[in-house]
């Protein structure tokens, strides 16, 4: 990987781990913001006790996608059921560059991408550094940037998205909207295990604090075009059995278009977890989770 991640060998991520190896990976996950397991044969209960080890997982919101009997794992990608109703959570086209979680106030947090089935070609994901985009921006941007805060909201990126493809999941309820209200974060911050100043950033932002909506976004597009320069960006080629954990405080990532393969067939077992130290805990992660694991 550029100038992060780090490719871990010699674990199987499977079995239980000791504390000793599990404190081990979580330092290389800190210090390296990514980490890649490749040839690993991850059921989704290996998956979920992993992601336990980590820290408290979050119920992913699109619950048709959430596996059964470990709702902590999710599915994305083009496969089918048999009835031909979608057996996983798909957009069509790709996402562009984004931050799991800016839709709570837990901003320290892993996303966990396991590969079960892998097209011939594409369905790449794309990682860069939000630390070294911090390093590389322009000192006007980063004073633009020093106070600046954002208003985030999981509707404002969700409800285009079942408006583009009404089929791609179950709208949510009343209920399932109202626990996932907007909040506010500081676009310049500092990780609380490394140190390092990031940028923490959303594109789709609903406010800024102290400029208008345009503006933001114009100081968050010019710090994304250095983040994403061709040498700062790692592309993950995926093979079935990899395994990515990166750190969303940290980590900006990517989907890739998906028209070369969607007459082929992608598989991925996603999880979402929160990791201590943190700034502000989300405190009512055990009741949105329930309002989740409703069926």
């Amino acid at each position: 990987m550029p100038n992060f991640g780090l490719e871990v060998s010699g674990v199987e991520l499977s079995s239980p781990i000791d504390d000793d190896s599990f404190s081990e990976i979580r330092d290389l996950y800190f210090s390296h913001s990514a980490l890649l397991f490749r040839d690993q044969d991850l059921s989704p209960q290996s998956q979920a006790r992993l992601v336990h080890r980590f820290g408290c997982p979050k119920i992913e919101t699109r619950k048709q996608f959430n596996l059964k009997d470990y709702p902590e794992v999710s599915t994305i990608g083009n496969v089918k059921h048999p009835d031909g109703e979608d057996a996983a959570f798909f957009v069509r086209g790709g996402f562009g560059w984004h931050t799991d979680g800016t839709s709570a106030c837990h901003v320290d947090a892993a996303t966990f991408l396991y590969a079960v089935e892998v097209p011939k070609v594409g369905g790449d994901t794309l990682l860069c550094s939000t630390a070294t985009a911090y390093e590389n921006i322009p000192e006007t941007l980063k004073d633009q940037l020093s106070d600046l805060e954002m208003l985030c909201s999981f509707h404002a990126h969700n409800d285009p998205l079942l408006e583009a493809d009404p089929d791609s999941h179950i709208p949510l309820t009343k209920e399932e909207r109202r626990a996932l209200p907007p909040v506010w974060h500081k676009i310049v911050q500092v990780h609380p295990v490394t140190g390092r100043t990031v940028l923490y950033m959303n594109f789709n932002p609903i406010e800024f604090n102290s400029v208008s909506l345009s503006m933001g976004e114009e100081w968050l597009q010019a710090a994304l075009a250095v983040a994403t320069q061709e040498q700062y960006v790692y592309r993950h080629e995926w093979k079935p059995g990899d395994l990515l954990i990166w750190d969303n405080h940290a980590v900006l990532h990517s989907g890739t278009p998906t028209a070369c393969y969607e007459s082929d067939r992608r598989l991925m077992h996603r999880s979402f977890v929160y990791t201590q130290p943190t700034e502000r805990t989300l405190e009512n992660l055990d009741e949105v989770n329930a309002i989740f694991l409703k069926t």
